[in-house]
């Protein structure tokens, strides 16, 4: 009887001794999400950037428009009228103000890809 005992404890511990099968989530490759995500933040952030600096000097160049060009060695006769030189001035301001929309919207786009993939990187 104590030999049917034994037999028996042995296939309980048997049973008990062999756990379940474990799913591990390894994987056999590089992680390339990471530096994926880490790519596209440093690119949107290096794009917000040079589009901020490039956002002040179109305001500065609508504020204070370039003259317009004279050359100083022409002669009187073949200098440009003051309208002509009003109407280059007024067309460099309107071209500052056309450089302020596309930087602007350059940072309207960049700066919610930015932050999408930054948080991404964070979970």
């Amino acid at each position: 009887m104590a030999v049917a005992k034994k037999a028996v404890v042995k296939k309980a511990v048997a049973k008990k001794a062999a756990p379940a099968p474990v799913a591990e989530a390894r994987r056999d490759g590089i992680d390339w999400r990471s530096p994926y995500l880490y790519a596209v933040c440093l690119i949107t952030l290096l794009v917000v950037l040079f589009s901020t600096v490039a956002l002040i000097n179109a305001i500065m160049n609508a504020v204070f428009p370039d003259p317009a060009y004279v050359d100083l060695y022409s002669k009187p006769e073949t200098q440009p009228s003051q309208e002509l030189l009003a109407q280059q001035e007024h067309n460099n301001q309107i071209q500052a103000i056309k450089n302020i929309f596309s930087t602007f919207t350059t940072i309207a786009i960049a700066t919610p890809l930015y932050l999408y993939h930054w948080r991404q990187t964070k979970k």
